[in-house]
C-alpha cells in the first residue's frame, strides 16, 4: 500500500479500482439504475455501453427527475469522448481529469467494454494510507462558507439550491450551529422512491408538483467535522472510516466555515497541469458592490467547466455588461456572454434590473447554448487521461 504522495500517485488504477460493478443501457429507466445503487449495491456511479461506446451515470443525475418510472438514463449519462481511463493508468493522471472536468469517478475500459470504475472516493481511500499527508493543513484544501440551511427548510428547497449550484452537500443548521449533513443521495433517496409511488387519482407519469418534508427528517444527524488546525490526513481517514462523503470545518459554537468533499483531497495526489487558467473577462461590473467580482468569475467558470464536458477547446470567455440609467431611480443591465475557441463560438445574452438575477440567467442561458450545440471532434484526435509517462 502507498505510503507517499508520490508512490500513491504512481500507482496504476487497477489496484484502486471496483471491478463489480452495475452496467445499464441508454434505454434503461432511471428508477431502475436509482433502485440498484441506492436500494442494493450502495455505489453511487454505474457504467452505461450503448452504441458501441462506454460512458457513466451517477446518483446525482438524478437529482431534478420528477419522474424515475418513465424517464430513461439516456439524456444523463457521460460517454467517453475523450482517452479512455485503463487498468494501467497512473493514478495521478486520473486524479488530475478529474480535478480539471470536475469528475468524480470514470469507467475503466479495456477492450472497448467496462471493467471497473474508479472514483475520487476510491483514490481518497487510499490516501488516508498516505502518512505524508499528515503535513497539509485540511483548511487550506477547504472550500469556504459552503451553503447552509437550518433543519426546518425545505427538502424541495434544497434540491433547487443543489441543482442550480451544481453541489452534492448541505450542512444543515439550528440556530446558526451544525447539527447534520443533507446530500444528494439523502434527497434522491427521499424524492424518487415517493414520486414513484402513484397516489389515488394519480397517472402513471404525471408529475407531483409538491414536495413534502422538511430537512431535518432526512439529514446526517452525525456528520463528520474538523477544525482549522485539523490534518488532510485526518479529514481522508475520516472520510473512510465514516464512510462519509464530506466534511465540515467548524468553528466557536458549532458554525460552519467550510466543507470538504473528495474532490478537495485530489489535488494532494493529481498530475500538475501544465495548462494556464482559462482567461476570463468581465467588463462593466466596476462599482457594482453586490455582485462581487471573485463570485461573479466563479459562476462563470462553474458554467465554463461543464461545458468543457462536451466543447474541451475553450480559449476564450468574455462578458460585459452595460447600464442604461434612463434617468429614474433604475437601472437597467444588458449582459452578453462571449466564448471563443479555435473552431467554435458560443453567445448568449441577458437584460433585466436585479444585476444578481440578470447575470444567473446570462450564465443558464450560455450553459444551454453549449448543451444545444454538439462539437465535432476532428477525425484522430483526442485528449488524454492515460497512463502519464514517468518523470
Amino acid at each position: 500500500m502507498a505510503r507517499t504522495l508520490q508512490q500513491l500517485g504512481d500507482t496504476e488504477v487497477s489496484e484502486l479500482m471496483h471491478r463489480e460493478i452495475s452496467v445499464f443501457s441508454p434505454d434503461d429507466l432511471v428508477s431502475k439504475v436509482k433502485g440498484e445503487l441506492i436500494d442494493r449495491t450502495g455505489r453511487y456511479e454505474a457504467a452505461v455501453v450503448g452504441a458501441g461506446k462506454v460512458g457513466l451515470v451517477t446518483v446525482r443525475d438524478f437529482l431534478d427527475v420528477e419522474q424515475p418510472e418513465i424517464t430513461k438514463i439516456e439524456k444523463f449519462w457521460r460517454t467517453q469522448v475523450q482517452t479512455p481511463v485503463t487498468a494501467d493508468s497512473w493514478v495521478r493522471g486520473v486524479a488530475g481529469e478529474m480535478v480539471r472536468l470536475n469528475q468524480r469517478a470514470f469507467p475503466v475500459v479495456e477492450g472497448g467494454k467496462p471493467a471497473g470504475i474508479i472514483s475520487q472516493v476510491d483514490v481518497v481511500e487510499a490516501l488516508a494510507d498516505c502518512t505524508q499527508a499528515a503535513g497539509t493543513k485540511a483548511k487550506d484544501l477547504t472550500k469556504l462558507l459552503p451553503v447552509t440551511m437550518e433543519e426546518g427548510a425545505k427538502i424541495a428547497e434544497a434540491r433547487s439550491a443543489m441543482i442550480e449550484g451544481g453541489f452534492s452537500h448541505i450542512p444543515v443548521t439550528r440556530d446558526g450551529r451544525l447539527v447534520g449533513m443533507v446530500t444528494a443521495r439523502d434527497i434522491i433517496r427521499y424524492f424518487p422512491g415517493d414520486l414513484g409511488r402513484r397516489k389515488v387519482g394519480e397517472l402513471l407519469g404525471e408529475k407531483v408538483g409538491n414536495f413534502p418534508g422538511v430537512l431535518k427528517s432526512i439529514m446526517d444527524e452525525n456528520p463528520l467535522t474538523y477544525t482549522v488546525d485539523s490534518s488532510a490526513l485526518e479529514v481522508a481517514r475520516g472520510l473512510r472510516d465514516m464512510e462519509k462523503s464530506a466534511a465540515i470545518m467548524v468553528g466557536e459554537g458549532g458554525r460552519v466555515l467550510g466543507i470538504i468533499t473528495p474532490r478537495e483531497l485530489l489535488p494532494l495526489v493529481a498530475e500538475p497541469t501544465e495548462e494556464e487558467e482559462m482567461p476570463i473577462s468581465i467588463v462593466g461590473l466596476d462599482g457594482e458592490g453586490f455582485l462581487d467580482r471573485a463570485l461573479a468569475e466563479e459562476k462563470v467558470r462553474r458554467v465554463i467547466s461543464k461545458g468543457l464536458l462536451i466543447h474541451p477547446h475553450v480559449e476564450d470567455v468574455q462578458v460585459r455588461i452595460k447600464k442604461s440609467d434612463k434617468g429614474g431611480e433604475r437601472v437597467r443591465y444588458q449582459m452578453t456572454a462571449r466564448v471563443l475557441s479555435a473552431t467554435e463560438q458560443f453567445q448568449a445574452r441577458s437584460e433585466g434590473y436585479d444585476l444578481v438575477k440578470a447575470f444567473d440567467s446570462l450564465m443558464s442561458a450560455l450553459e444551454r447554448e453549449f448543451v444545444a450545440v454538439k462539437h465535432q471532434y476532428p477525425k484522430g484526435q483526442k485528449r488524454g487521461r492515460g497512463r502519464a509517462q514517468p518523470s
